[in-house]
């Protein structure tokens, strides 16, 4: 139970980061206008590498940045799919990328 809980909180910090360097191109199409680029990719960065210590606990360290760098790859595209259909609605697209996340990362 401990492990999995890990996983989830590791799959939801690697799609927010995700997500607020999404937020961060001036090509985005959830919010009216971009968030401050080295902010949002400083943060992006942090909340990867804290997915990476969280899943090295779980994981041999390559494997975790393996594992996160899936889950980077899985959100981005992810996140231009949906906000090309769900455009303006950033709470509905951030909150089923969380949940889509999370579910790979506890299924496996």
């Amino acid at each position: 139970m401990e492990i999995q809980l890990i996983k989830l909180c590791a799959g939801a910090l690697a799609f927010t980061g995700c997500l607020l360097a999404y937020l961060a191109s001036p090509r985005q199409r959830l919010l009216r206008g971009h968030l401050e680029r080295k902010s949002a990719w400083g943060l992006f960065a942090g909340l990867q590498l804290l997915a990476c210590v969280l899943l090295a606990n779980v994981y041999p360290a390559v494997s975790a940045v393996l594992v996160v760098l899936s889950l980077v790859m899985f959100a981005w595209i992810g996140l231009v799919l949906a906000s090309s259909h769900l455009a303006g609605r950033p709470v509905l697209v951030g909150s089923v990328g969380l949940v889509l996340s999370s579910l790979i990362m506890v299924t496996g």
